[in-house]
C-alpha cells in the first residue's frame, strides 16, 4: 500500500499530512519560520528556515507509524 505526503508551505509555518490511498491521515506536523524585517516596508524569508520546518514536519508526521 502507498501512502502521500501533502506539504503546504505557508507565509508564516509549513504544514504536513501524511494519508493512505484511501484518505485516511495517517498524521500531521507543522512548524514555523519567522519573517524577517530588516527594513521599514520590506519582510524576507531565509529558504534555510523553510526547509528546516519542512523536515521537523515530516518527522512529526511519521511519529507513531
Amino acid at each position: 500500500m502507498s501512502n502521500l505526503l501533502g506539504i503546504d508551505l505557508g507565509t508564516s509555518s509549513v504544514k504536513v499530512v501524511l494519508v493512505d490511498e484511501r484518505g485516511d491521515v495517517l498524521g500531521r506536523g507543522s512548524g514555523d519560520y519567522p519573517l524577517l524585517t530588516p527594513k521599514p516596508g520590506w519582510v524576507e524569508q531565509d529558504p534555510q528556515s523553510w526547509w528546516s520546518a519542512t523536515v521537523k514536519a515530516v518527522r512529526q508526521s511519521l511519529i507513531g507509524l
